[in-house]
């Protein structure tokens, strides 16, 4: 009865494995967009504040002001979108400023 050799040897492949070093510069730069969005999310609660003052003075929100705001709000959602590692696409001012619409 012949005995199973126990010796592995694993079936050449043709590929190399790589080892992915850590993203620092994703960090990093997540860091300095988390920087950022904190400070234009703060603008934003302020901007919104004055709307609502526009809004009780001319009963309606002024439109180029209200596109503005959008723009902000639009920018912040880029930025966590980077920080959060849903988009690979780079927020300003480093990538494109984001559509008024």
């Amino acid at each position: 009865m012949s005995q199973p050799d126990a010796a592995y040897e694993p079936q050449p492949t043709g590929r190399e494995v790589q080892v992915r070093s850590f993203p620092w510069e994703r960090l990093l730069l997540s860091v300095m967009y988390a920087a950022i969005a904190w400070f234009a999310f703060w603008g934003l609660l302020v901007l919104a504040v004055v709307m609502w003052v526009l809004v009780a003075f001319s009963k309606e929100p002024h439109e180029q002001f209200r596109r503005f705001v959008a723009v902000g709000a639009k920018y912040v959602g880029q930025c966590l979108s980077y920080i959060l590692l849903i988009s690979n696409e780079k927020p300003f001012p480093l990538g494109p400023f984001p559509p008024a619409e």
